[in-house]
């Protein structure tokens, strides 16, 4: 009976006799009065079906009774409330709600595993290429910092070069220097004369 009957639900067909069963104050209801008064498109066959699916529901929302030739409901004090609550059309469409979200939620986990294994795949490829070359970058990164602390052939060449000049520019200081002490000891006549014609003119 988890079909519709007749465009209402197990749940609604189920909410339809427990009414009818309050609507008569407490008395006993035979299922072939339900199917000819409340159900008359179903048969009685089926409407035995709902009294026992009632029978078995978790709370005992009417007193159900099922012999060999008829089925008998009579509604107790939790009929009225259970339907002031929703009834099993309620229930019913809680279900359905649970089992949508139920099913999204699969959808979900069932994308997020293909995710996950394309992703694994790729990790499997691209696991030793990566370690490759990680292990010679590291290789490399510790021979540049050992390098670092020894002083590099360019660096030497430069230093002796830079020294190379320092001596040479202290040779040709000298140089000039001896050459200026010696000018001044040896001055040419022409300029002996001439500095003392002007000193002589200054008296």
């Amino acid at each position: 009976m988890s079909e519709d009957i007749k465009n209402i639900t197990e749940g609604e067909a189920k909410d339809m006799i427990l009414k009818y069963a309050l609507s008569k104050n407490g008395e006993v209801v035979s299922s072939h009065a339900i199917q000819k008064e409340v159900l008359p498109e179903i048969s009685t066959d089926e409407v035995e079906l709902l009294f026992k699916r009632i029978q078995n529901s978790i709370d005992e929302v009417a007193e159900v009774t099922i012999s060999e030739y008829n089925c008998f409901i009579e509604s107790t004090g939790i009929t009225q409330k259970f339907i002031n609550q929703g009834g099993f059309f309620q229930s019913e469409k809680e279900t359905k709600e649970l089992e949508k979200k139920q099913a999204k939620l699969d959808e979900l986990e069932f994308e997020k595993s293909i995710i996950d294994l394309r992703l694994k795949k790729w990790q499997v490829k691209t696991f030793w290429p990566i370690f490759f070359f990680a292990i010679i970058g590291t290789g490399l990164g510790v021979y540049n910092f050992i390098n670092s602390f020894s002083p590099s052939k360019d660096s030497e060449i430069v230093e002796k070069r830079v020294e190379k000049m320092e001596v040479e520019l202290k040779k040709l200081h000298s140089t000039i220097s001896i050459q200026k002490t010696k000018d001044s000891l040896n001055k040419p006549k022409a300029l002996k004369i001439e500095e003392n014609t002007v000193k002589t003119e200054a008296k």
